[in-house]
């Protein structure tokens, strides 16, 4: 009996990864970062300083049908915020605090098209689409030393997150499919600003900042996956 399901398991798992359709790319952009420090500008690619704020990484997908996709994601990403950067409301500039944290992400989820997009088609296809699920992120922990607007970097911290993204994507072409997309995350974390270190509390200035809300951090960018596999056949015997 072991010997007759081995092989079958074998060959289910081969129709899964090869006989789908799947796609997998690359998917870049800007950042920005809502929260207890600097604007609360909700959309803000790359915000005030570009070099501060990016995001880059990779996607694969599964498509079930013209409707439906599932997705896995690694991103790579860099926030910072400055109440003095333009649009900070005016006692946020007073107080000057300005911060940098690095974000490493993994994420899955699932796409729902809004129009059907059939990757097996010859013809254009395009359509908005929503997507949601859940992402697990590690973050640098930091904190303001007292008597310093600079945060610095303690330790390594790490939480999850909820992804909710709207995009629009275009098939132009046999195997590639083009995307502009922008999630916002909202987090569990109320440090990726350095507002809340926590236990290390003692050797910071005060809290400050609201703490009936978590942080968020947007991504907003492009993708390009390219589609691989082939759509499976069920012939009868």
């Amino acid at each position: 009996m072991i010997r007759k399901i081995i092989p079958l398991i074998f060959l289910l798992y081969f129709n899964f990864i090869f006989s789908q359709e799947n796609e997998i790319g690359l998917f870049a952009g800007g950042s920005n970062y809502i929260g207890d420090v600097g604007p609360t500008t909700y959309v803000h690619p790359f915000s005030y300083n570009s070099s501060a704020n990016f995001v880059f990484g990779i996607v694969y997908k599964r498509n079930f049908n013209e409707r439906i996709s599932a997705r896995a994601k690694f991103n790579y990403s860099k926030i910072g915020s400055s109440d003095n950067w333009p649009n900070s409301v005016e006692y946020r500039k007073q107080r000057g605090k300005f911060f940098q944290n690095n974000i490493a992400e993994f994420g899955i989820g699932l796409d729902f098209n809004f129009l059907e997009f059939d990757v097996f088609s010859s013809s254009l296809q395009l359509t908005p689409y929503l997507s949601s699920g859940i992402s697990f992120f590690r973050y640098d922990a930091i904190r303001y030393p007292i008597g310093d607007k600079k945060a610095i970097k303690y330790g390594d911290a790490s939480s999850i997150s909820i992804p909710i993204t709207i995009g629009y994507k275009i098939k132009p072409s046999k195997n590639f499919i083009f995307a502009f997309e922008i999630t916002a995350n909202h987090s569990y974390s109320d440090n990726l600003d350095g507002s809340y270190p926590g236990d290390k509390q003692k050797l910071s200035s005060d809290n400050f900042g609201s703490s009936l809300s978590r942080d968020w951090y947007v991504f907003s960018g492009f993708s390009i996956t390219y589609l691989f596999g082939k759509r499976g056949c069920y012939c009868p015997n």
